[in-house]
């Protein structure tokens, strides 16, 4: 049987990447393509979901993965992976990181025209890389693919093996005990700039592992008001230290209590930044299993578009932003208002149109 509540999960999640990317140009939280103001209400944004939402996708990613490969073979699954993960990321590096670079290179006062920042692009392709500029946010699909070809062996070892979990055994307390290896792995493997790609490894294979099971579902969503409500609580206590020791620069003020130079203080730190994660992941997941298990025609378009909305937002966000700060200066309500619905709508017909060029669409993962 199907499980709604994960689709609508995932589309909601990239449907918050519309103003997780604007309020990022209003924030000196990390490095975007351009940046404009130092926001206390868009740091609070940005730090009320970096922690967790993206993870929650790796979750989900692995639960999905435990479905697919009921219906699939081993060599089945990798080609769905190629041609929904890898190809599109190819195709958008090449043909759509670029574009959305090229914006904010132009706000920063870059005068060639594009075919030249193209060359230049892919000239310089190393720095580019190591800063993250040439993946941009195809970094999820990549990132994502690896894990799953990573996954894969120990999944296939493990469903033809004798031994397996006890998923009765599996309570609520014993889940949130992954904190500390969540906590751990997050300190190694950053492929992409601050990313450890062993802790979203950890995230899938718990997902496909614990979560996928019915009856630990069922437990998620039984406690899911207890794990919301101390999600929200230290997510608060979290955006309270932080957010009024954000300086211009994005890092925390030399006073604030996030600053650490121990091993064991920086240990602290990621396990109540994985705290704020694994509770994220559980009591979302819990409260989408009472709240998103229903469908209709919009929650399956969205469900089926989900990815290609994730590769095409980036360039109409950057494009919109560039014209749209510049027209209306100082005026940031509206400026973040039509950024995100001008954004949203051309990212959709960018798909529909797409869809519909037999040639182009395999690129990208979308079925005609």
């Amino acid at each position: 049987m199907r499980k709604y509540y994960l689709d609508n999960l995932r589309w909601l999640i990239i449907l918050i990447l519309f103003p997780y990317h604007v309020l990022l140009i209003y924030s000196s939280i990390g490095s975007y393509y351009f940046h404009v103001a130092n926001s206390v209400i868009a740091n609070a944004f940005i730090l009320t979901f970096a922690p967790w939402f993206m993870q929650l996708l790796f979750t989900v990613a692995g639960i999905a993965t435990y479905y697919s490969l009921k219906k699939r073979d081993a060599n089945q699954y990798l080609k769905e992976r190629v041609s929904k993960l890898l190809l599109p990321t190819v195709a958008g590096v090449i043909l759509v990181i670029p574009v959305s670079v090229y914006f904010g290179y132009l706000y920063m006062g870059y005068t060639g025209n594009f075919l030249n920042f193209f060359v230049n692009h892919f000239t310089n392709w190393i720095p580019n890389l190591e800063s993250g500029i040439i993946i941009g946010p195809l970094w999820f699909l990549l990132y994502l693919f690896i894990i799953s070809l990573a996954a894969l062996p120990f999944i296939m070892k493990y469903k033809n093996g004798k031994w397996k979990i006890p998923l009765e055994k599996v309570t609520v307390p014993k889940l949130l005990l992954l904190i500390i290896p969540l906590a751990i792995g997050s300190f190694f493997l950053d492929l992409y700039p601050e990313k450890s790609i062993l802790q979203f490894f950890l995230l899938f294979v718990f997902g496909y592992f614990l979560l996928s099971d019915d009856s630990v579902q069922q437990r998620l969503e039984d406690k899911r008001w207890p794990l919301f409500i101390s999600f929200v609580a230290i997510t608060i206590i979290y955006l309270l230290l932080s957010v009024p020791n954000i300086d211009s620069t994005g890092s925390a003020a030399s006073t604030s209590a996030f600053t650490f130079y121990t091993i064991l203080g920086a240990f602290i730190m990621k396990l109540f930044e994985n705290t704020i994660l694994w509770l994220g992941v559980l009591g979302v997941m819990g409260m989408g299993k009472h709240y998103l298990e229903f469908k209709n025609s919009k929650t399956l378009y969205l469900s089926a578009v989900s990815f290609p909305i994730y590769i095409f937002h980036i360039v109409w966000i950057n494009l919109f932003a560039y014209y749209i700060i510049n027209w209306i200066p100082n005026l940031m309500a509206l400026q973040v208002i039509l950024i995100m619905g001008l954004s949203f709508v051309f990212t959709i017909a960018t798909i529909e149109v797409v869809r519909r060029i037999k040639g182009v669409r395999f690129l990208f993962g979308i079925k005609g």
